[in-house]
């Protein structure tokens, strides 16, 4: 289903499981954002229609989840996430749990196109070997970070991120981290990052790898990276539970 709602607002025109956490979502590596600017003066319809089709999900008993988040610094716009096993999975198909509403869904999609300004989709990699806290609740808030890669020097930057950055934040406290390579959607010569966050509150101290490295550590650990990278943008993003389809927990 939101395969198919991407595909009719495009041509128009971004952790979940069985329960509300990340765990379930171990060996579904594949993820899928679905960026989506609203028109300023129709957030509220937008928002009313992503309910609704929420509800509708639901109704259906429909097993295709994902989750939605807003932005709080970058363009004004809302994320919604879903993660796939196989490459597979990706093409354009119905979803059987929906059959027989055809017209409500077509009256949503009505509702969303009219309230879209634009739509933007990445498909990213999950690397599993980079990836920890996938046993805890989605959080309230993620710090994403996008770095552009100097382009032959991926293996360098993985290195660095697999051997010293996610032991640190492991180490710092941050309940999830994750690395992903990108792989459509953007420059193949990207990693994109999330750090789960309690709050803004929390970069009032030390936080991450300047909290694990100190700050002479986390200096050496940025020379390092430095002059492998074009540049990194971070970014952080709230979970919207209401906008979201997520199974119920258990």
């Amino acid at each position: 289903m939101m395969k198919r709602l991407a595909g009719c607002l495009m041509a128009a025109f971004l952790l979940t499981g069985l329960s509300a956490s990340l765990a379930a979502q171990e060996g579904k590596n594949i993820r899928t954002i679905l960026f989506v600017k609203v028109k300023p003066e129709r957030r509220g319809d937008w928002r009313a229609a992503a309910k609704d089709f929420v509800a509708m999900k639901k109704k259906a008993g429909s097993d295709e989840y994902f989750s939605t988040w807003s932005s709080e610094t970058g363009p004004d716009e809302y994320a919604l996430v879903w993660y796939s096993a196989k490459w597979s999975e990706l093409d354009e198909e119905e979803d059987p749990k929906t059959k027989g509403v055809e017209g409500e869904i077509a009256s949503l999609l009505a509702r969303f196109d009219g309230a879209t300004l634009s739509m933007e989709t990445w498909v990213d990699e999950i690397q599993p070997d980079m990836v920890y806290g996938m046993d805890s609740a989605l959080p309230k808030k993620v710090r994403t970070s996008r770095t552009v890669v100097v382009a032959d020097k991926m293996d360098v930057v993985l290195g660095l991120f697999r051997t010293a950055l996610v032991p640190s934040m492991k180490k710092s406290g941050v309940a999830t981290y994750g690395v992903a390579v990108a792989r459509f959607g953007t420059a193949v010569n990207e990693v994109h990052t999330f750090a789960s966050l309690n709050g803004w509150a929390d970069f009032d101290s030390p936080w991450g790898l300047e909290k694990s490295l100190g700050k002479d550590g986390y200096k050496a650990f940025l020379d390092k990276v430095r002059p492998n990278v074009v540049s990194t943008q971070y970014d952080i993003w709230t979970f919207k539970p209401e906008l979201s389809f997520l199974p119920e927990a258990k």
